[in-house]
């Protein structure tokens, strides 16, 4: 765990922050390629992008204020830090900004899913990197030998302590199970499958279902493992009932558009990327 990288002048550059600037450019710099190569204006892309970035961080930091409320209710305050972010807030956001942006200009939803499926997850997989450098999103105790502890003052040992489970002078926290990696590496792997699948694929719309039920089944997985407050509805956290959302709506689409077997678009000149 190295929460800050650097401090400069008072005004610190967070790892969490640096992780994410780098997710953020990977996805801009192999969508803009490969956008190039299916025939979308490099303009377009990057005017989408610049949208989805904007939605993504508002629709992030919307969900953790919302999931978190009790806190933020005590501290209203805080609301306007910059701490506190929850993926699905931002990619529900993003998703909406990105339809009605990619109608208006007369595109199509289904081509830029496809395009955006394979590289949304190697970005997440950087930006949950992020997560374990800076100690949030973090598992419940454990003995598994690749459990990890965090020191103290860290998220999880506070957790820990404010639960009586370690006393103040303990200086890490109990091993718990590395649910960043968890899932940096799941999606590292739903990335290289949709990369293999792409050269596979028989309709629009295929990796853009195919990316929703995987992701959704995944991220329901791993939230079993977190024991971080994220808010819970019915014994499920909001991410669970996010995530089987978005399986459901994938296999439903997956069905609807197998059926309908609009032809996927392709590349101008054979992919290297």
């Amino acid at each position: 765990m190295h929460p800050i990288l650097i401090d400069i002048g008072g005004f610190p550059i967070t790892t969490y922050g640096l992780m994410v600037a780098i997710a953020f450019l990977t996805f801009w710099w192999v969508t803009v390629r490969r956008g190039k190569r299916l025939g979308y204006d490099p303009e377009f892309i990057q005017n989408l992008l610049t949208l989805i970035v904007i939605s993504a961080m508002v629709g992030a930091r919307l969900l953790h204020v919302v999931v978190s409320f009790d806190e933020y209710r005590q501290n209203p305050w805080k609301i306007f830090s910059r701490e506190g972010y929850v993926f699905l807030g931002g990619f529900l956001a993003a998703v909406v900004v990105s339809a009605w942006y990619i109608r208006k200009h007369k595109q199509s939803v289904l081509g830029v899913a496809d395009l955006f499926a394979p590289y949304l997850p190697l970005a997440h997989s950087i930006g949950r990197v992020g997560c374990f450098l800076y100690g949030c999103c973090w598992g419940g105790v454990c003995n598994a030998p690749w459990a990890v502890r965090f020191p103290e003052n860290s998220p999880s040992w506070i957790d820990q302590y404010n639960n009586g489970l370690i006393p103040a002078n303990q200086p890490w926290s109990l091993p718990v199970h590395p649910t960043q990696l968890y899932e940096s590496f799941f999606l590292l792997g739903l990335f290289f499958f949709l990369r293999w699948l792409r050269g596979r694929q028989t309709f629009k719309g295929q990796l853009a279902m195919t990316y929703l039920i995987a992701y959704g089944v995944g991220r329901s997985i791993i939230e079993h493992f977190r024991v971080d407050p994220r808010g819970f509805i019915a014994g499920l956290s909001t991410s669970q009932w996010i995530g089987l959302l978005m399986t459901a709506l994938g296999v439903w689409g997956y069905w609807i558009l197998r059926n309908k077997a609009f032809p996927p678009e392709r590349p101008v000149a054979s992919p290297s990327e």
